[in-house]
């Protein structure tokens, strides 16, 4: 029984397939004429079929100036940008909306001592990628702002945080973000800052701080001493010490409930209390050391007034996450191409399950996802206007007096645009 069922659904498919690739060679296909600039489009025409409308690659090139190649065989269509004044495409994909990728690094460092650490070009090669590829970076403020009070974000929104306050931020990292005009948070073992013992990897200094948040730069707590594995046991089991009582060896035993909340109650309040001294820190955000948490630490968090946290589990944040994700950024091993992927998965490692589309276009190199599948008519690719609207805001008028639709190159609908915050260059 279950292989005739799947015998059956093979068969469906397949005469699905037929059906589809007959719609397109059906010479009673619905058609207008396009027009742009007040003038006919050189014979171009738009086509109807199954209830969308497709504008051809040809028109494209003609009305807006971009460069177009059929390649592999015919099965993928590229669309470059040109510097032709009529190439005035305005690149707007939508990934994800009213929500934020946070991005988490560590170090960054010239010749990386450790496969966690990244060097400062793969920083700006991912910069450079992620900016390219249509995503928006926000400050940590209209982060807060989004969570706290509800405000707006754009489309693609991505944050920038790094953990543990080393150095490398001030010297590697901040130069980098300046040129971009952007900015990062750090999250600092506040009892590491200008602390002698820190030898092996130096860390920032309340002076550099002080100049980068002059800068839109922002610091919060990574806690102030609970950055650290301790033991757990008479057997010396280590275990994140913001998490586990600790085994206190001179008594022979664990720490009491009591015991361990005050204990955790103490550090977190320490650490807002340098923060502001030190910082002016107005708002209280936690990144959890290793990313470990529990409903105590939770609690003592909201009786603290945090009242926003980060883990280090992938994913994406929604105003409900308040315990947000983060996606690790900051590894040697991470391909730029494989984290722009992850973050157009919504924080997921490999692709949402799809059927690999038989032809695909891209734009300046990446896949567009697009909605309806594009059509091939006689060697000329068409694209669902609605795709390009979603993906490139593409503005039309479908006229009924003439039976034709007019395309406005450089003019772009705001439909859909929520986000008008202004955001200072620094």
């Amino acid at each position: 029984m279950g292989m005739r069922r799947a015998a059956g659904a093979v068969l469906l498919i397949a005469l699905l397939c037929v059906a589809l690739f007959i719609d397109i060679d059906r010479k009673d296909i619905d058609s207008r004429p396009l027009v742009w600039k007040g003038q006919s489009g050189e014979g171009e025409y738009a086509l109807q079929a199954g209830g969308e409308w497709y504008i051809s690659a040809n028109a494209l090139q003609q009305a807006y100036g971009v460069d177009v190649h059929i390649v592999d065989e015919g099965n993928e269509l590229q669309l470059f940008p040109t510097t032709r004044p009529e190439s005035q495409w305005d690149y707007q994909p939508v990934f994800y909306e009213g929500q934020v990728i946070t991005l988490m690094y560590h170090n960054v460092q010239k010749n990386p001592d450790n496969v966690t650490f990244i060097s400062p070009e793969q920083f700006e090669e991912q910069l450079q990628a992620i900016m390219s590829s249509g995503f928006h970076f926000i400050s940590m403020d209209e982060y807060i702002d989004y969570m706290v009070n509800g405000a707006p974000v754009p489309a693609n929104a991505v944050l920038l945080t790094f953990d543990d306050g080393y150095e490398s931020f001030y010297t590697e990292v901040y130069p980098v973000l300046r040129k971009y005009h952007l900015t990062a948070t750090n999250f600092v073992i506040v009892g590491t800052i200008d602390n002698p013992k820190q030898t092996k990897h130096k860390k920032l200094s309340w002076a550099q701080m002080r100049e980068m948040k002059e800068h839109g730069m922002s610091f919060y707590s990574h806690t102030y001493n609970s950055h650290a594995y301790r033991p757990v046991n008479e057997r010396g089991y280590l275990r994140p010490m913001l998490t586990w009582k600790m085994y206190l060896k001179k008594e022979d035993r664990n720490e009491t409930e009591e015991e361990y909340e005050e204990r955790i109650r103490r550090d977190l309040a320490k650490a807002e209390k340098v923060l502001k001294k030190e910082l002016g820190n107005t708002n209280s955000l936690l990144a959890f050391p290793f990313g470990a948490y529990n409903s105590k630490v939770l609690a003592i968090c909201r009786e603290l007034d945090i009242p926003i946290t980060f883990t280090v589990r992938p994913g994406i944040n929604g105003r409900n996450n308040s315990n947000g994700f983060r996606i690790n950024a900051g590894n040697q091993q991470i391909a730029t191409p494989k984290l722009i992927e992850q973050m157009r998965n919504r924080g997921a490692h490999t692709k949402v399950a799809r059927v690999k589309p038989s032809r695909i276009i891209t734009w300046n190199g990446a896949e567009l996802v697009l909605s309806v599948p594009p059509l091939v008519k006689n060697g000329k690719w068409y694209i669902a206007l609605k795709d390009l609207q979603h993906h490139f805001r593409l503005s039309y008028e479908m006229r009924d007096a003439d039976r034709s639709i007019e395309l406005f190159p450089g003019q772009y609908s705001d439909k859909g645009i929520e986000y008008t915050a202004t955001r200072k260059l620094y």
